[in-house]
């Protein structure tokens, strides 16, 4: 029996992005794919402010719910997440899926980029996001149906979360060091055309992970689990 898996979703997005992932997979395993604090359903979360913090509240879901060890995908900002639980729970992870993510931090001007989304997300709510962002995720045009579907999802991000997420990402740290470390098999999921992770970032994080797979969505931007949701749903249905 394979065990339970967990997606957690990017910025500043929530559970739906998954959605073709949680039907495919949920005729084989349990699926958990929760709104991280501040995003979708979830309110905000003022304890929350680090990738540590979304990690220890994600170990709270698992306690909750009765899921001792999961196989976990994280996609972006989720995949920053997903490093931070296996820092600081790894015992919980029976395997690994990092979709359009990095492990490197980020540097000052990103930083301060960060800095302001979250200052005027505080003033504004997310909603400049979802007019700025969506085009410039996907790796070819994406229908206008398509764009509407993330808008609204980008429109339901609270201000606090957004802005929280925001600030822990400019601060978290450096993943490198510890992808030599992961002893779970591993899945790299990279979008050909991703304009926001450079291939050559994937191509490396999967080379410092022992064992793990590249998959590369060739269609896709930051965004293969909608671009080519049956690539993604297959990828993670290999891990145990």
């Amino acid at each position: 029996m394979n065990a339970p898996i967990l997606l957690i979703h990017g910025f500043p997005l929530d559970r739906r992005t998954w959605a073709a992932q949680a039907a495919a997979l949920s005729a084989s395993r349990r699926v958990l794919s929760p709104d991280l604090p501040g995003f979708g359903a979830a309110p905000a979360d003022p304890a929350i402010r680090s990738m540590d913090d979304y990690a220890r509240w994600l170990v709270g879901e698992l306690d909750r719910q009765s899921v001792d060890r999961v196989s976990a995908a994280g996609h972006s900002m989720g995949g920053y997440v997903l490093l931070a639980l296996h820092r600081v729970a790894p015992e919980r992870l029976a395997g690994m899926a990092l979709v359009s993510t990095r492990a490197a931090a980020d540097g000052d001007d990103a930083r301060q980029a960060r800095e302001a989304v979250a200052q005027r997300a505080e003033r504004e709510g997310a909603g400049f996001l979802a007019e700025s962002m969506p085009a410039k995720l996907y790796g070819s045009t994406p229908t206008l149906a398509a764009l509407d579907a993330l808008r609204s999802i980008i429109r339901g991000a609270s201000s606090a979360g957004t802005a929280a997420a925001a600030r822990a990402m400019a601060t978290r740290p450096d993943s490198r060091p510890q992808l030599p470390g992961i002893r779970v098999p591993t899945v790299v999921v990279a979008g050909r055309k991703d304009g926001v992770v450079p291939p050559s970032e994937s191509e490396a994080m999967a080379a410092a992970i022992p064992g793990a797979r590249l998959v590369w969505a060739e269609r896709s931007g930051h965004l293969p689990m909608l671009e080519e949701p049956e690539l993604v749903s297959e990828s993670l249905a290999s891990l145990p």
